[in-house]
């Protein structure tokens, strides 16, 4: 059948019988015609002995419904008009709302318009599919405009239009909402009830909300509105209303649900999550996911990961949802160990990894100063399960390289990167600064301000720290002050130890001291320990000594502040001074930290002390540290006994130096890996200065790439040069 032919005989529509079969054949070319041969199609007409009657034209809408054919409702909706059966559109049952949903609400509001009669169901049919595309001034009309017609509202009408006063944040509507709800007698219905609440809730009327809530007579449902609403005004210190309904709901005997315990333990910091659990216990509901999930949540954010893992051992179907959570509480706490095991639990009983698993235990890894490789196998995962260009997962990567010493790794994978958010451009910067790389983390700065991207507080804690580590004082003084005039972020404590450590390495104490004295608050124990350890650099003893009595007085049990002010003493020649400093130390039973370093092979981590002979292999890597120190010599190598800070003669000093855990640690890595495969050392002290010329002058005579992370930095020896340009 075609358009023609519906022209000469247009009564035949009429006929069931071959109805489905036009629309079916016709539906693309009806679209085509314009609007004028499309108006004269659809004005047909019957012959007297055909009339439409409301069981056809039900017929014809449910085929259209199933169909979705929005193009031919008009030529149905011509002949509804012409024989008077407009509410025919609203009394087809389910599947007419369907085919209606699929319209846009402006047809259907023409629709409504143009019904002689609309009743309540009409009403709300279109008060719905306003609220439910967001258009609340819209759905707002329409409720006034029920109340003008004098028709009684129910229930679904009020719960709806105070879902919408809600997300206008308009409580003056939402009054006269209320008081529509006692007029009507249904001011003590649940649905009613609950909506009422989150209205108050949601247009920050909290103690109308309150009142309100202490009147109703059914409260089981609203606890869990409450708890789920509240937590909105938690900065206002509203959150021990949460609680205080949980108390009141458990002295009136009203037995919480499921999910009434994972809201109260969700929403609230301040209830002790042991004192709940038990409760939970008593009603059976530690098994269920949602409460599992909130209670060991609850238990990682005070520490406590071994009773967080006895809760989630006890939930009887574990989501992923629940196996993400538990990794990241392990990745919260810096435990590497148990979130990788879990994620190889997790994996070996079936349950596909989405991206905020990936993204936790990769962050996991980061955490962790070794599990190199570990991290990497963690990458090709997420590929393989195709993740890892979701962006929480990418943002891992970035950060995780960026810590591991891989700072390419890290580029590549930041400018793969279809949409960064704001944790990838911190950690590119970041990564920059602690890698040497001051220009490129001062281009990634500059091209997130072209890009007009936010920023924050470690934004420039990390672009500071990237002019710490190249020298550029002036540099670090200008994004500290773009900072605070042009973006105006109050510096925090940590913003003030950059700058200090920024005016402390150049030499300029005085400065910095300046700094410290102009601060709105007391300075902290970092700051202390900055300033001394740049005493001792350039020879302050006066200040430093200083520095020393406050560091201790602040930390009196921290090896570092004795260690740090005996080494000045030494430093200086002044064996007295530091003799009474570790007498001080003996006395009051402080330790010195014993300075290690580690590097990993294979998956395994291998750690060396100074002088260090415990090792399977020690024969050999003090015949291979013997054979370097040869090949030094002739290099040109001369020992700086500075760096010793024991009163001894020189060549104790001179044996004392080649025994250092980092020489031990590569010395291992030479005789492990293959010739020309970088090695990757940790060390958790600073790296002496007559180290730091042997590792340059290693990374030539063994033609290998040497990276060292120490706790200031990480430093990138390559064919005789440092990426720190001989300054940290």
């Amino acid at each position: 059948m075609t358009i023609q032919s519906v022209r000469k005989s247009p009564s035949i529509l009429l006929r069931s019988g071959v109805l489905t079969s036009f629309i079916s054949e016709n539906a693309r070319s009806v679209v085509a015609v314009d609007t004028e041969r499309r108006s004269q199609i659809l004005k047909f007409r019957t012959t007297k002995n055909i009339k439409p009657n409301n069981k056809l034209f039900t017929y014809v809408i449910s085929v259209m419904a199933e169909r979705f054919m929005l193009c031919l409702w008009l030529i149905v909706w011509g002949e509804v008009v012409v024989f008077g059966l407009r509410n025919i559109f609203f009394c087809c049952g389910s599947m007419l709302r369907n085919y209606l949903r699929k319209t846009k609400v402006y047809q259907k509001h023409q629709l409504f318009d143009e019904c002689t009669q609309p009743n309540l169901a009409q009403h709300n049919h279109l008060l719905f599919d306003y609220s439910r595309r967001n258009l609340n001034q819209e759905a707002l009309s329409v409720f006034l405009g029920i109340l003008r017609s004098g028709l009684p509202v129910d229930r679904s009408t009020l719960s709806c239009v105070l879902k919408v006063c809600g997300c206008l944040f308009d409580h003056v509507v939402g009054r006269q909402v209320h008081s529509q709800c006692i007029k009507s007698g249904l001011v003590d219905n649940v649905s009613v009830g609950t909506s009422l609440v989150d209205m108050y809730m949601k247009t920050n009327n909290v103690e109308d909300g309150r009142r309100f809530f202490d009147q109703m007579n059914e409260k089981n449902v609203f606890i869990a509105q409450w708890c789920k609403i509240d937590p909105i005004h938690c900065q206002n210190g509203k959150m021990d209303q949460a609680v205080n309904l949980f108390t009141q709901m458990n002295k009136e005997g009203v037995r919480p649900n499921n999910f009434t315990y994972s809201i109260i333990l969700t929403a609230n910091s301040i209830v002790s999550p042991f004192l709940v659990h038990a409760q939970i216990i008593k009603t059976n509901y530690d098994r269920y996911s949602s409460v599992g999930t909130a209670l060991f949540d609850a238990f990682v954010k005070l520490g406590n990961v071994n009773e967080a893992a006895k809760v989630f051992e006890l939930i009887d179907e574990k989501d992923i949802v629940a196996w993400s959570a538990m990794l990241a509480g392990y990745a919260q706490v810096g435990d590497t160990e148990g979130a990788v095991r879990i994620f190889r639990r997790l994996a070996a009983e079936g349950v596909k990894p989405n991206e905020f698993t990936f993204s936790s235990v990769i962050n996991a890894s980061a955490a962790s100063a070794a599990a190199v490789e570990q991290g990497k196998q963690f990458h090709a995962f997420s590929i393989k399960s195709r993740l890892n260009n979701a962006l929480c997962v990418s943002s891992a990567l970035v950060t995780m390289y960026a810590r591991k010493g891989n700072i390419e790794s890290a580029n590549e994978v930041f400018k793969r990167q279809g949409e960064r958010d704001l944790v990838s451009w911190n950690s590119m910067i970041s990564g920059y600064a602690q890698h040497g790389h001051g220009k490129k983390a001062h281009e990634v700065f500059r091209e997130m301000q072209r890009n007009n991207m936010e920023m924050d507080g470690i934004t420039f804690t990390g672009v500071i720290t990237a002019c710490t580590h190249t020298g550029l004082v002036d540099e670090g003084q200008q994004y500290f002050d773009i900072m605070v005039k042009d973006h105006h972020i109050n510096p925090t404590m940590e913003h003030y130890s950059c700058l200090i450590d920024l005016y402390s390495r150049a030499g300029m104490l005085e400065k910095a001291m300046d700094i410290i004295n102009m601060m709105p608050f007391a300075a902290s124990a970092t700051m202390w320990r900055t300033i001394l350890a740049a005493c001792r650099v350039h020879r302050n003893l006066d200040l430093g000594k200083q520095a020393g009595e406050k560091l201790i007085s602040l930390q009196p049990q921290d090896s570092a502040a004795y260690v740090l002010l005996s080494n000045m003493y030494a430093a200086a020649g002044h064996w007295q001074e530091r003799a009474e400093v570790r007498k001080l130390m003996d006395e009051i039973n402080v330790k010195k930290e014993a300075g290690y370093s580690w590097i990993e092979v294979k998956n395994k981590t291998y750690s060396f002390l100074a002088g260090d002979r415990s090792h399977p292999l020690s024969v050999r890597i003090y015949s291979k540290l013997e054979d370097l120190s040869t090949r030094l010599r002739d290099a040109g190598y001369q020992p700086d006994t500075n760096h010793v800070l024991q009163d001894v003669d020189d060549e104790h000093k001179e044996a004392i130096l080649s025994q250092h855990s980092e020489r031990l640690a590569i010395a291992f890595g030479l005789l492990a890996t293959p010739a020309g495969v970088p090695l990757q050392i940790f060390k958790n002290l600073r790296v002496c200065g007559d180290c730091h010329t042997v590792i340059k002058l290693i990374s030539t005579i063994e033609k290998r790439d040497i990276v060292v992370r120490d706790t200031n930095r990480f430093h990138h020896f390559k064919e005789g040069l440092c990426s720190c340009g001989d300054y940290w």
